[in-house]
């Protein structure tokens, strides 16, 4: 599958796709039936579910298969990336921040103060860090413009501009590549190997497999819209926070 570049995006329903129909010890049950895709898969849509549906009458159980377009308006989530700890005046950022005098109870002050630093972290990144992608895209094309114009005119001047502008690609390249290698979660990148499709890809599949498409409620009953989810995960965690139970 890692060869081919494929992997399996997961699965809601019965954990297992066969069985011999047999009773007592004698019996045997088996996930042999997987739907796998490739990343560009992911492309075309959205949002992929595969659902195992009863085995009934047949030893083996079909996979439902559907293919969504989700558009995702919600606010993206606050990641902190690792390559940000490689400029030391982020402490300072954080510190600034932190220590502005917040009103109101202690958890209304903490939040305040996460808030904060959140949106003090957000300015210093885009002053200091902007767009990766961006980045590498404008560097690529200044070492490609600069390369032709060189190829044309032996100058000193047009060698010690191509040498300024693959230094500020090789720059920008191993950020982008500790920023997909986090995303991935990948610990043992090879030195010196850059392989961004790779780590998108990996990203994708985490995502494809970490979506939720349906979930049971209070009742025992399948939902499967995100406006039911949302629902019945917003009452679980108010009963467990109102009432204390866990």
């Amino acid at each position: 599958m890692e060869k081919a570049g494929i992997f399996d995006i997961g699965f809601s329903g019965a954990s297992f796709t066969w069985s011999n129909n047999r009773r007592g010890r004698a019996r045997v049950s088996k996930r042999l039936d997987r739907f796998l895709i490739n990343g560009s898969c992911l492309d075309i849509s959205d949002v992929i579910s595969v659902i195992h549906l009863a085995r009934h009458p047949s030893d083996h159980a079909p996979l439902k298969i559907s293919f969504a377009a989700q558009s995702d308006n919600k606010p993206w989530p606050f990641r902190f990336l690792n390559i940000w700890t490689t400029k030391p005046e982020l402490l300072e950022v954080i510190r600034q921040a932190w220590n502005q005098d917040m009103v109101g109870s202690p958890l209304c002050v903490l939040c305040s103060k996460l808030l904060a630093t959140r949106r003090a972290i957000q300015v210093w990144n885009k002053q200091h860090f902007g767009n990766i992608f961006d980045v590498v895209r404008s560097t690529e094309m200044a070492v490609q413009r600069v390369e032709q114009v060189v190829d044309q005119n032996v100058s000193e001047e047009f060698h010690v501009q191509l040498s300024k502008a693959q230094a500020e690609l090789w720059h920008a390249l191993p950020i982008e590549e500790q920023f997909w290698s986090q995303k991935a979660r990948i610990k043992w990148l090879a030195k010196r190997d850059r392989n961004s499709r790779y780590f998108h890809t990996v990203v994708k599949q985490r995502r494809a497999q970490g979506r939720i498409h349906r979930i049971k409620n209070s009742n025992g009953i399948w939902v499967e819209t995100n406006a039911e989810i949302v629902y019945e995960a917003i009452t679980y965690f108010s009963d467990i926070f109102t009432t204390g139970t866990l």
